[in-house]
């Protein structure tokens, strides 16, 4: 007979005591080579054969003295694995038996055992150890602690993928010191060369959560990511992408290139899913828009797609194609986005290019999908969804339509974007929300409802309490946008003067645009205050108006300043105005009144007898629709004619008129013209005759309003 071994006499004295593993079924070689007697059976081979969760805590119990490091760690694995398939189509049932298991005694004494037994542990079980931990999702911090030291001893022996799991455990967990995390980047560099795909996307995933320098690795490992990019899998690639996306202001653009080399070749391919397309979209417009190589190097091209020829393809190029590529796919795939997904790439296109170039029918589809599910998404995807639609209605985005095969510049224009729904909608959850949104959320927020016309009074007087609240957290743009934005709708002189001393107390956090918008805030609220004024001026250059794109509303600004403080350095504001003229004078052209409204009021003063009448007359850059001259018209003093409809002059929900309006309106009659404002739909609602007779009332009364200095008034005129 032949002798037995320890092991064998002990697994029959288990298997005597509690019964043969699973039902006494032969499970696999193991039962086979124990049947025949051939040879001592491994633990790692009995443990396979154990086909529940009770089994195999019972198996470590009974021959724990035995037991090596990699046999404990199979244990842990194959327990975690069988709660899952027991429980794979209910999570609730999961969660349950997770905590049944982390309650179990014989478990706790596996851990017990664990932590006493943790100097046999080395290179190759303890990234094992603490990985099956994390995937069971066994957060005790204090743990990961203990073993902190042993990991940090052995890390130079790991290979790729301990290291990897290594990196995914303690940032999983949330804890790992600064020394642990210093000595991973080290090895990860030095054995650089010996990792796979698999590890690469696992270690880039797990740095971006990393408490300590997860900027610098990732941007120092991005050569090996790029090596790598042929071989990820779409899994990879988002964990790629959503890593990188955490910090695109320092990407390079070699690495940048190199993506959209790929994802060029995959969407041509059609080898990339749909979220994985979502996600690298996202990215590119966020390195486009914050990352400090595209702004080094930028070149703005007209529209989507578009090649110069004779020129040599850079990364704008590739990714306007990329962009191109992609929106037929997106199109016949939209119903198929996640609520989530569809408002990413809305964000997407429409923060693309400089001039808002965006494809109709896709904006279309995506924009009906979310006004379906808006409920579902989180406030500040939800505030982005408002902000495009708000940007679509008001005309700040190019439309072209994809359906015709013309190329994008050549096919663009003016869309008429008109749908409402999704903002009025959407107010009453946003009026709610309001007082916890973020100070960019809150800007956004007031921004779209602006643009819009959409929000009530009552709305809006939550907005301008809720930006009370928040005033010390705004940034230097979100402050400055929250004035234009009241100022636009006549609300908020107070919260001017809440502001005014924090924007003094900032000065020098403010560019030549912020100035130009505070300044013009101020103007159309009527909170003028000459030393405010004076120091905001003093802190403009002329090369930083003559660069600034938004500096348009500085122009309405200095007239109107000059108008009511003339002794405020006139050479100066005269100069200053000279620059920006042009510009302020081609947005009034594009905000006039359409020119069938312009003809019918030329016609109407022609038979109400006015002899001479004059169609966009430049006033110092305001454009009048209708100027009536005083010589020739037997007037005494000239008439400027205003067309107002909604939203282009007036506010859609109140009928009021807008900041802009009304700045223009005290501009003309400070300069000694009377105005007369004529309403779409009541001049609309009359005949030819009833138009011209109500229009000459309108011109006589007009010529009793005060005008030039008596209109200004005392109050105003700077002291000598």
């Amino acid at each position: 007979m032949l002798k037995e071994s320890s092991l064998q006499k002990t697994f029959e004295i288990w298997c005597r005591t509690f019964g043969p593993p699973a039902i006494n079924r032969p499970c696999g070689t193991c039962c086979q080579r124990r049947n025949h007697n051939t040879a001592p059976v491994r633990p790692s081979e009995e443990i396979l054969c154990l086909h529940t969760s009770k089994d195999l805590t019972k198996y470590f119990i009974a021959q724990r003295d035995i037991l090596k490091p990699p046999d404990v760690c199979s244990i842990l694995e194959r327990l975690w694995e069988k709660i899952q398939d027991e429980n794979e189509e209910d999570r609730g049932k999961l969660f349950s038996a997770k905590k049944q298991l982390f309650n179990d005694p014989d478990f706790m004494a596996i851990m017990k055992d664990v932590l006493f037994r943790l100097d046999r542990y080395k290179a190759k079980d303890l990234p094992r150890l603490i990985a099956v931990l994390n995937s069971m999702r066994w957060n005790d911090r204090q743990l990961f602690k203990i073993v902190e030291p042993a990991v940090i001893r052995e890390m130079p022996s790991m290979s790729g993928m301990g290291l990897s799991q290594v990196a995914t455990s303690f940032t999983g967990v949330g804890c790992g010191s600064q020394l642990l995390f210093n000595q991973l980047v080290q090895c990860c560099f030095q054995t650089a060369d010996q990792f796979t795909a698999a590890e690469v996307a696992m270690l880039a995933a797990a740095f971006s959560k990393a408490p300590h320098q997860p900027k610098q690795f990732l941007l120092g490992f991005a050569p090996l990511v790029s090596r790598h990019l042929s071989a990820f899998s779409d899994s990879q690639l988002q964990d790629i992408v959503q890593a990188y996306s955490l910090w695109p202001s320092k990407v390079s653009q070699d690495f940048i290139e190199e993506i959209l080399h790929l994802v060029e070749e995959r969407v041509q391919s059609e080898m990339m899913c749909l979220p994985t397309l979502v996600l690298f979209l996202r990215f590119f417009v966020l390195w486009k828009s914050r990352g400090k190589a595209a702004r080094d190097r930028i070149y703005r091209t007209g529209a989507i797609g578009e090649i110069e020829e004779g020129s040599k393809p850079s990364w704008t190029f590739a990714m306007s194609r990329v962009f191109l590529l992609s929106t037929e796919r997106l199109r016949l795939c939209c119903s198929s986005l996640t609520v989530e997904q569809a408002s990413d790439v809305m964000w997407a296109y429409c923060k693309l290019q400089p001039h808002g170039t965006v494809p109709k029918g896709l904006f279309e589809l995506l924009y009906n999908h979310i006004l379906q599910n808006f409920s579902k998404l989180p406030m500040p995807r939800l505030v982005q969804c408002l902000l495009n639609t708000a940007r679509g209605l008001s005309g700040h985005f190019r439309f072209w339509d994809e359906s015709v095969s013309v190329h994008p510049r050549r096919n663009c224009h003016r869309f008429a974007f008109r749908d409402r729904r999704l903002l009025q909608q959407a107010e009453s959850q946003v009026v709610k929300e309001v007082a916890e949104m973020e100070s960019r959320h809150l800007t956004a927020v007031v921004q779209a409802y602006t643009l819009s016309h959409v929000a009530s009074p009552e709305s809006v007087s939550v907005f301008l309490r809720a930006s009370f609240d928040k005033s010390r957290e705004l940034a230097p743009e979100e402050l400055s946008a929250l004035l234009v934005s009241y100022a636009t709708l006549r609300v908020g002189s107070s919260f001017a003067g809440h502001v005014q001393i924090d924007i003094l107390d900032r000065l020098a956090q403010f560019s030549a645009v912020h100035f130009s918008e505070i300044l013009w805030a101020f103007c159309a609220l009527r909170h003028r205050d000459a030393h405010f004024f004076a120091t905001l001026l003093r802190l403009l250059t002329p090369g930083g108006v003559r660069t600034a794109r938004g500096a348009v509303l500085l122009c309405p600004a200095l007239l109107e300043i000059r108008t009511y403080f003339p002794s405020l350095d006139p050479e100066g504001l005269e100069r200053y105005t000279s620059y920006v003229r042009e510009p302020f004078c081609r947005s009034q052209m594009h905000s006039a009144a359409p020119e069938v409204a312009r003809e019918s009021l030329a016609r109407s003063l022609s038979k109400a007898g006015m002899k001479k009448v004059e169609q966009l007359v430049d006033i110092d850059g305001y454009v009048v629709d209708v100027l009536v001259p005083s010589d020739g018209n037997e007037l005494d003093k000239p008439v400027a004619v205003q067309y107002h409809s909604a939203p282009r002059t007036l506010h859609m929900a109140t009928g009021e008129p807008l900041g802009q309006t009304m700045m223009k309106q005290r501009y003309l009659r400070a300069h000694g013209m009377c105005v007369v404002n004529i309403l779409d739909e009541t001049w609309d609602s009359m005949d030819c005759e009833e138009q011209a007779l109500d229009l000459a009332q309108q011109i006589q009364r007009a010529q009793k309003q005060p005008t030039g200095k008596s209109f200004v008034g005392p109050a105003h005129r700077p002291k000598e």
